[in-house]
């Protein structure tokens, strides 16, 4: 697989980071995430900027030649070498000592709707603190534990509370809980992702579905009484939830929230 590195293509075995280029490997970096179907980049705009809100959040210089055609160009490049019309692609800017530096590359996940059997349970050992950082895509230890402690429980996913004890988001994306026609979704005041995805989203239902959507703040034991529940994640797409303990959910809804919305991307 081929990657870009600061406008040239390279081999990712190939891809070397210099000492001098630390602040990589220090966490000081913000990625966003950008879906490619049939030849398209799916919301590019919303991606753009909010990859460019991100860089002024964490006060990384945004040099002049950082436009939207660049990027856009340099990933249609990139799915050209590599032959991938399909699938998500990361773009990762970095804070070096004068201009920084990014890497775009293709992500393993190709398909928007996460067909396999996903089970999830709350995380409490460590909980959300909701701030100006913590609604982006950036460095967060949380994360890599709490997707360790899935992989030792044999879990997909984890339900993320703040200091309120109650749902701030996943590992990977923002929580949704469908009740019959209702579907609900908590605030990003609440420790929910700044997500092009999800903006996008709400969109959609309102605009092109017959479904209310309700913005609230929600309770861990909220997801017991739930018909379906799934995961809207810029990395990963729609990752519907089939079991929360002994609770077992449908799934049925999401995928054709899934299906309809990817349609609705591609028209948008």
């Amino acid at each position: 697989m081929k990657v870009i590195f600061n406008q040239e293509i390279i081999k990712e075995k190939d891809l070397l980071i210099g000492y001098n280029q630390k602040n990589y490997f220090s966490g000081d970096f913000v990625n966003v995430y950008c879906w490619v179907f049939q030849h398209r980049l799916i919301f590019w705009e919303d991606v753009y900027f909010q990859l460019m809100a991100n860089m002024r959040k964490m006060r990384i210089s945004i040099p002049m030649s950082y436009t939207p055609q660049m990027f856009e160009n340099q990933i249609k490049l990139l799915c050209k070498e590599n032959e991938i019309y399909k699938g998500c692609i990361k773009i990762t800017v970095f804070r070096n000592l004068n201009t920084p530096s990014f890497i775009i590359e293709f992500l393993p996940y190709k398909d928007f709707f996460i067909s396999a059997e996903n089970k999830m349970e709350v995380y409490k050992d460590i909980i959300i603190s909701p701030s100006l950082l913590s609604a982006i895509s950036i460095f967060h230890p949380i994360n890599l534990i709490a997707d360790q402690y899935a992989k030792e429980n044999q879990l997909q996913e984890v339900i993320l509370l703040n200091g309120e004890k109650r749902i701030s988001r996943s590992i990977f994306g923002n929580i949704f809980l469908v009740n019959n026609n209702v579907i609900l979704s908590n605030p990003n005041s609440e420790g929910a992702f700044i997500s092009c995805l999800k903006k996008n989203f709400l969109i959609f239902l309102r605009q092109k579905t017959e479904f209310i959507y309700k913005e609230e703040c929600l309770s861990p034991f909220q997801t017991q009484s739930a018909n379906e529940i799934f995961i809207l994640s810029d990395q990963k797409g729609i990752i519907p939830i089939n079991k929360i303990r002994k609770t077992t959910f449908n799934t049925e809804i999401t995928h054709y929230l899934a299906k309809k919305f990817i349609g609705y991307a591609l028209n948008a």
